[in-house]
């Protein structure tokens, strides 16, 4: 898609009215982002899920919330399509499966069809799974991730109004959004340790530091022959100024003025300025509560590299 049309694709989404992201949609012991799409139930769309009728060649991005779902959609599609240009095979919400009212729908999509969810393994499509299709997992260290989550959420319609200090509380310590980062992490790590299925683990953090091998990788994994020259234009067009300019963004729909809070600082290590000393140690307490038998580990400074 031309990068005009993409502009102009965008005016037209400020002209919707917008969606309300809040309150979120209680589904047993986890929250869903109330989209469209579970207006007849989230029982139905979790079976329908599980149910769907995947294809050897379908791949699966699966990522917790804002750890750079938007920027590796559009590398993954570029690599399929061997393409450099800008959402030239759909939105990432277009294939996303919490977002689908109509599954027949997507028997009609030529292959390879690149889907997306938030959900852990449990929820996936049990075809895909059982004949090892191709996942992608996407991570991001959960101090950054959940501050780019306060912003996005920030005045998104329905939202209430939070300080950081109500946010930590209330949905950083208490996380089920999706089921929440800790389960959504132990289900992936223990799926890769026990090789249940075919999964190329990634990381926000290894897209930023480390791009040109990153997405080679992922090439690899895809078993998609590209150049060199390929993987750096690749790189190139996805460099976070770059798709802040010109990717189509779909956090217009649930901004009242249209407003977009999907593109913010695009860096590893915001996170200090937001987490108190006692909140980082109260996080780190819970963190290694949750993940004492998990051995992923993730960068937490661009600067020092350190991990924890």
């Amino acid at each position: 898609m031309a990068t005009s049309n993409v502009n102009e694709s965008c005016h037209q989404q400020h002209k919707r009215k917008p969606i309300a992201l809040y309150p979120f949609h209680r589904y047993g012991k986890i929250t869903i982002l109330p989209t469209t799409a579970i207006k007849d139930g989230a029982e139905k769309l979790i079976q329908s899920m599980k149910n769907f009728n995947s294809r050897e060649t379908d791949v699966i991005l699966c990522s917790s919330m804002k750890s750079g779902s938007h920027w590796a959609h559009e590398i993954i599609s570029m690599l399929l399509h061997q393409t450099t240009e800008y959402n030239t095979f759909g939105m990432l919400n277009k294939f996303n499966f919490e977002c689908q009212a109509d599954w027949e729908r997507l028997e009609e999509e030529d292959d390879p069809r690149l889907f997306h969810t938030h959900l852990p393994p449990s929820f996936l499509p049990k075809k895909h799974i059982e004949n090892r299709n191709k996942i992608i997992y996407l991570n991001r260290n959960p101090k950054d991730r959940a501050v780019s989550l306060y912003f996005y959420l920030q005045g998104s319609k329905g939202v209430p109004v939070w300080t950081w200090s109500e946010f930590f509380e209330n949905f950083i310590l208490t996380d089920d959004l999706y089921g929440g980062w800790f389960n959504f992490t132990r289900e992936f790590e223990k799926a890769i340790e026990d090789n249940t299925a075919n999964v190329l683990s990634i990381t926000y953090e290894d897209l930023k530091l480390a791009a040109i091998q990153t997405v080679t990788k992922i090439a690899n994994f895809l078993d998609v022959q590209v150049s060199d020259a390929l993987v750096k234009d690749i790189v190139d067009k996805c460099a976070f100024g770059n798709l802040k300019e010109n990717k189509l963004d779909v956090s217009v729909l649930i901004h009242p003025e249209g407003e977009s809070t999907l593109w913010r600082k695009g860096i590893i290590g915001d996170w200090k300025k937001w987490f108190t000393v006692a909140q980082s140690e109260q996080f780190d307490q819970r963190y290694n509560k949750e993940m004492k038998d998990c051995s992923v580990r993730f960068i937490y400074d661009d600067k020092n590299l350190n991990v924890s």
